[in-house]
């Protein structure tokens, strides 16, 4: 593994522990990597709230682990910068 990689790795297993301290509710996670995974997926324009919420409850429903949940979304975090999704506007749940 390169030193690229191994640096990037350890940048994302640190935002994941500080996003797991969080505590936040399984459910919020879900969403949040509803959020990235669909931003991602749009060519980086944001998702409607309805996309938003499908692709939530399908991960949701597929049950990986909270803390799967924690280092997919700050992977993505990191990916695409934290501010990307601090700067957007939430629906209050």
């Amino acid at each position: 593994m390169s030193e690229k990689a191994v640096g990037s790795n350890e940048k994302i297993n640190v935002a994941a522990y500080y996003l797991s301290r969080r505590n936040l509710p399984y459910d919020i996670l879900c969403w949040m990597l509803s959020e990235r995974l669909l931003y991602t997926q749009n060519n980086n324009q944001y998702a409607h709230n309805d996309a938003i919420k499908k692709r939530a409850a399908e991960i949701f429903f597929s049950s990986p682990s909270y803390d799967v949940l924690c280092w997919l979304v700050s992977e993505l975090d990191i990916f695409h910068g934290k501010d990307t999704f601090d700067k957007r506007p939430r629906l209050i749940l």
